[in-house]
């Protein structure tokens, strides 16, 4: 039975003999409303910073990584904070990407105008004659080439010089006798300029530039010739010009065992018309052989000489004659990381260790050189080991921490940063990233060092997202098997990611 029941102008019903009562009508009304409001609302946002490292464990759990260790760090460089990490403690092989430590040190240690220098010395010159011997004395310059050695005998021959009565003694003492990095494998080149020799006296990155073309007639040897035209190096030709229909296989080699030498053997057949085969040999004792490009100049230029070339120092009261000066080494670390020149940063390695801790330079003075300079930036070394300059020794380990510390470092670092960042290859445009990236929005903005050696393909660097915000990055890839090619297209992924990121969930980034 209901009671009607009126009250300050509110009607209700109420049970009688229950207890039960009815909802004033405001208050039934009031709840509908927001239940109403509750179901129709928007969703708690999603952080956008969470949809980003989403995306980026989407892209670490292609199947191709499923055996392999992958180490990953993003910072952004506006406040310091962390974006995306993943096993960015954990140790790898930084491959090439060692070489952004190396340039870090040597810009701010050594500073981006230090510039080489290699020398020419003499005896004593008396009427149009060297009275004893000359010298040529280097100090790591990676780029000194034939044209610079020319200048050299441009000069003797200005000063009116016709004979040499001495010999011609190379002076490499800058740097030890250590030819190769430690852990370099014993296989390591000698073909393709990647491994080339060590030296303080280097002249065309320690190598001679082979050219081999078909004859002209069916069975005619092919023509070999050497860039720069040299008798350092020994050329043995036993390939043979076919016709078109046979099969053809050509083999160039350096000799390497039992004992390296230098000795060229070409072997196999080529096609009449077949396009030139091209290939960088490194030679064995680079600083004879620029003492035996000099030789074969001064030749050229008509001064007599008939004496030896061979290993020696400068002696203090030697006559200089002629100076070659590099360019900066902001220019030399632009060619270092743009094309990752293996023997630019283990001489700019030893350079470090001479300058600060004395000649002669050894790669153990520039790794401890290097090692207080990353101590000075915060950096203790559980969290890397270094064994060469370049990258190609598999005793070198980092963490994708690490790299990140430093690359933000640099980037703070007003003074270094616009060296050090514009010598990174630039994604689709120049260096080792000119042909990746090219169609992502990463094209043209993300700056980074790439890294490759067999089962290990690295990248780390910087991009701009799409409101303009820096971040710092690095992807560490190791143990896997098969190309790097397709773990650097997921590499690709991650960068375009980052480049594409917003804050703002309302813009556009795809």
């Amino acid at each position: 039975m209901f009671k009607i029941i009126r009250k300050k102008g509110v009607t209700f019903k109420k049970r009688t003999g229950t207890g039960t009562t009815y909802m004033p009508l405001f208050l039934l009304c009031l709840l509908v409303v927001l239940i109403g409001c509750a179901t129709v609302s928007s969703p708690t946002p999603i952080e956008p910073t969470h949809v980003l490292s989403s995306e980026i464990e989407t892209i670490l759990g292609d199947p191709l990584l499923a055996a392999s260790n992958v180490g990953v760090k993003v910072v952004s460089l506006s406040n310091g904070r962390v974006i995306y990490e993943n096993d960015a403690d954990k140790l790898y092989h930084p491959a090439s990407t060692m070489k952004l430590i190396t340039a870090a040190a040597a810009l701010v240690k050594l500073g981006p105008n230090y510039r080489f220098h290699t020398t020419l010395f003499a005896d004593g010159v008396e009427d149009d004659n060297v009275i004893g011997n000359l010298y040529l004395q280097g100090r790591g310059d990676p780029k000194f080439d034939s044209g610079d050695l020319e200048k050299f005998t441009e000069k003797l021959s200005a000063m009116g010089v016709k004979s040499i009565d001495g010999d011609i003694v190379v002076d490499e003492s800058y740097f030890d006798d250590i030819r190769r990095g430690k852990g370099w494998m014993w296989d390591d080149g000698p073909l393709g300029g990647y491994y080339s020799h060590l030296s303080a006296l280097t002249i065309n990155h320690n190598g001679v530039r082979v050219r081999v073309s078909p004859g002209r007639n069916i069975d005619d040897p092919v023509d070999v010739h050497l860039e720069p035209p040299t008798r350092y190096m020994k050329v043995v030709n036993e390939a043979a010009t076919v016709t078109a229909s046979d099969a053809t296989r050509l083999s160039i080699k350096r000799q390497w065992k039992p004992v390296e030498a230098n000795v060229l053997t070409i072997r196999g057949s080529m096609e009449i018309g077949q396009a030139d085969v091209n290939r960088q040999v490194d030679v064995v004792d680079p600083a004879l052989y620029c003492g035996t490009l000099l030789k074969e100049k001064l030749a050229q230029n008509g001064i007599m000489f008939r004496g030896s070339i061979r290993h020696g120092v400068v002696p203090e009261r030697a006559l200089k004659i002629a100076n070659h000066v590099s360019v900066p080494l902001s220019r030399i670390l632009w060619g270092m990381n743009k094309s990752s020149d293996n023997l630019t940063a283990e001489l700019i390695l030893k350079t470090i260790g001479a300058e600060l801790k004395g000649a002669p330079g050894t790669a153990q003075k520039g790794i401890a050189a290097i090692g207080e300079f990353l101590k000075e930036i915060g950096l203790d070394n559980s969290r890397y080991t270094l064994a060469d300059g370049s990258g190609v020794s598999r005793y070198n380990l980092v963490t994708a921490s690490a790299l990140t510390s430093l690359l933000t470092y640099m980037f703070n670092n007003f003074a270094m940063m616009p060296e050090y960042l514009v010598s990174l290859p630039i994604a689709g445009v120049d260096g080792t990233l000119k042909r990746r990236m090219n169609d992502m929005r990463a094209g043209g903005i993300l700056r980074a060092k790439t890294g490759t050696m067999r089962g290990v393909s690295t990248l780390a660097g910087y991009t701009m997202t799409a409101e303009g915000e820096i971040l710092a990055f690095a992807v560490l890839m190791s143990n896997f098997k098969g190309s790097a090619n397709l773990r650097r297209s997921l590499q690709d992924k991650i960068g375009d990611a980052l480049t594409r990121f917003s804050r703002d969930s309302n813009e556009e980034t795809r």
